[in-house]
């Protein structure tokens, strides 16, 4: 049978083949990918004028400052970044460059003829620039430190490839170099069609306001499985990272948000505390609910509460009203026997209150937003409250310390063999082992960096030895440099190739030798383009000897600070901060999501965050125990000296805990008048205790990161 489609013999069907097939390729590249090249493009150009007219010493590293201003957030983002981040980037670029030019040039004054001294306060002055980055949460922060010691290495290597007795020049044109970059950056993204994020905070206030409400609706709607309570956690807290990390844009990218920083700043750190009343409301739901007589007092809060929480679901942006306060419970009537009863009700009586009070500044302040003249705005709550991290200590001094095995066993190798170029080796590996020493697995991007970096080689050479001796003048220059930036601006976006794009453009600049007057020097770029693949294959090799800690052996190790911060909260004399506890647990619980964490390991993690609270609260008011005070503490502190003694997974060991709190709870309502909060606290306590905590799933956790411990080897 033959075709009913008649294909032309004259080859006109293979060229239009390969016609879509290019047509199809620029259809998939987005119109903001071509923007981005766009911008990087011209950022390039007006940085390579602006150091060919002043006669800069290297305008290679201008253009080095554009790329990676520019396409190192894009690795993150996927697209043209917000001006917010380009903002905190560039000046962070500028105060690093200029505190690592000084380290660079205090380095060269104090050990420029003693090459050991050099490389032990070089690598320790490296090493201690990593441990900060790996500690520092604030991202602007720590690329600071990060530059801070990258820069400090390049520019006494420079010194001393190239002479010490010019230091003063080299740290003053990475400087100037640099800073010419960064302006040329930041004036592009600025000038042409710059992206905003912070206009999307008033929406991502509105997503979470809208499903803390939901939840609250669900919540109260009836009894629901862990699964889903677990998820709807989960949600909220990643509803809550969004809505922070465009606030920390907003302090950079528009004057019409910025009187709202203390506000905003301040509704970040209760964000959390309302993610706690959240779970604490469902496990006191689950309580009231048992008792008899439960259902009756949860349908009084439950018909004053609902058309307020569904009209902050629909409408969080809308006006807010007066503040809705929950009535009291009418005891008056109440029999003897409905002691438990009250106690539970009044539990949740207390969270639900939390609750909607959280839920309604939150309202008032994403109403503002849409409003910023009216009066209300100056009542808004502005007090920034203190924050604290968890901080992975041992992960930041592995990481400091390989940089700094590296980088001797490097120098060493440099200064004893007499290898002139050996200082671009010692460049790149100080770049790259501080560059990436945040990422999962930085072997493997390591590895991409070396495919990038041979690429970039083999290009450069192209153009520095026969492209650019054919050509004169600055626009015929400013095209042939135009065509790779575009290719490795265009290829950044997509995961596979970006770090090919971003490699390039490092290893090329660092090689180039751009100046007003060509010079043919192939010995030289040979040699600088061979320490830089031998640069990067060390950082590799580096990576894989020294390998960081599995992410099951970090899990473990954070489910350990939890458990450890329990038994130091039950234990301690003095209370930590609420604000900063509460931060600190819930940004363990976000490393523990990006480590992979499972359904298990997460809601484990959920519980001793409930706990650690709770006891938090219990000691909290103990000023209110009146005589039973000491007692009280006496046996929190017990219960802190068996959790670090005894194991934590015997459910026997949490059921005698809580039958002793439940005991506490039962001679408290009985011998005395105390709050009935206090007594609501320790039955939550002893609820809590009763589950015992994920005491299985720790378990299993740990004997998984052993088990990877062993297989590895003992690398971490």
């Amino acid at each position: 049978m033959h075709s009913p489609f008649i294909l032309p013999t004259d080859g006109t069907a293979g060229r239009s083949r390969t016609a879509g097939r290019r047509t199809l390729f620029m259809q998939r590249i987005p119109f903001d990918h071509w923007l981005l090249a766009l911008r990087t493009v011209l950022a390039v150009w007006l940085a390579l004028y602006v150091s060919l007219r002043l006669d800069l010493s290297q305008p290679a590293w201008a253009i080095l400052a554009v790329m990676i201003v520019t396409l190192q957030p894009v690795m993150f983002t996927g697209g043209t970044p917000p001006i917010g981040i380009i903002i905190g980037r560039s000046l962070a670029r500028f105060f690093g460059t200029l505190f690592g030019a000084i380290a660079g040039l205090v380095l060269i004054a104090c050990f420029a003829q003693q090459p050991m001294l050099y490389l032990l306060f070089a690598g320790g002055w490296l090493a201690l620039c990593t441990y900060y980055v790996m500690l520092e949460a604030d991202e602007t922060v720590a690329y600071v430190m990060m530059l801070s010691g990258y820069t400090a290495t390049l520019v006494s290597l420079t010194a001393i490839g190239t002479g010490v007795d010019q230091i003063w020049s080299v740290a003053l044109s990475r400087f100037t170099e640099t800073s010419v970059g960064i302006g040329a950056g930041l004036l592009m993204h600025i000038v042409i069609a710059p992206r905003f994020g912070s206009r999307s905070l008033p929406e991502a206030l509105s997503t979470l306001l809208s499903e803390a409400a939901g939840d609250s609706l669900v919540a109260l709607e009836g009894e629901r499985s862990r699964e889903t309570r677990d998820r709807h956690f989960t949600a909220l807290l990643g509803h809550y990272q969004q809505f922070e990390k465009l606030c920390g844009l907003t302090r950079r990218e528009t004057r019409r948000y910025r009187q709202f920083i203390p506000a905003l700043d301040r509704f970040a750190s209760d964000s959390l505390a309302l993610i706690t009343a959240l779970r604490e409301l469902d496990e006191a739901l689950r309580r009231l609910r048992a008792r008899p007589g439960g259902e009756d007092r949860l349908a009084q809060l439950t018909e004053y509460v609902t058309p307020l929480l569904h009209d902050i679901r629909h409408r969080p942006d809308g006006e807010p009203a007066t503040r809705l306060a929950l009535p009291e419970f009418d005891w008056s009537q109440a029999v003897q026997g409905d002691a438990d009863l009250r106690i539970d009700a009044e539990l949740v009586h207390q969270r639900l209150n939390e609750v909607l009070g959280l839920l309604q500044h939150g309202r008032r302040l994403r109403h503002a937003l849409d409003n910023p003249g009216q009066s209300r705005v100056k009542s808004l709550p502005r007090e920034r409250r203190p924050r604290a991290p968890h901080n992975e200590h041992f992960v930041a001094r592995y990481n400091a310390l390989r940089v700094f095995i590296a980088f001797e066993l490097l120098g060493q190798f440099w200064i004893h063999s007499g290898w002139h170029s050996g200082y671009l080796a010692m460049m790149l590996l100080s770049v790259f082992t501080v560059l990436f020493a945040r990422a999962p697995n930085p072997a493997a991007i390591v590895y991409q960096f070396m495919w990038g970096s041979i690429a970039a080689v083999v290009l450069g050479g192209i153009i520095l030895f026969l492209i650019l001796p054919v050509i004169n003048g600055f626009p015929l220059l400013a095209l042939t440099l135009g065509l790779p930036v575009m290719i490795g601006t265009l290829v950044t976006p997509y995961p596979r190739w970006s770090l090919l794009g971003l490699s390039g453009a490092v290893t090329m600049m660092t090689l180039l030798n751009l100046h007003t007057t060509y010079s043919f020097t192939p010995a030289r770029y040979i040699n600088g383009g061979l320490a830089s693949i031998i640069g990067t294959i060390v950082t590799m090799i580096t990576y894989s000897l020294f390998r960081q800690r599995t992410p099951a052996e970090r899990m473990a190790t954070l489910l350990e600070a939890y458990w450890a911060g329990l038994a130091r909260i039950a234990g301690t004399r003095w209370l930590p901060n609420r604000a900063r506890l509460e931060s600190r647990l819930y940004d363990r619980l976000g490393r523990l999501v990006a480590l992979g964490g499972n359904e298990q390991c997460l809601r484990e993690a959920i519980d001793l965050h409930a706990l650690a609270l709770c006891v938090w609260r219990l000691r909290h008011l103990r000023n209110t125990l009146g005589e039973h005070q000491t007692a009280i503490e006496t046996w929190l502190r017990e219960v802190s000296a068996q959790l670090e003694r005894t194991s934590r997974h015997e459910p026997a060991l949490w059921h005698r805990f809580a039958a002793q709190a439940e005991a506490w709870a039962a001679r408290l309502h009985h011998e005395t008048q105390l709050p009935v909060a206090v007594i609501g606290e320790l039955v939550m306590l002893a609820h809590l205790m009763r589950n015992a905590p994920g005491t299985r799933l720790e378990a299993d956790s740990r004997r998984g990161a052993t088990t990877g411990a062993t297989v590895a080897g003992g690398e971490a």
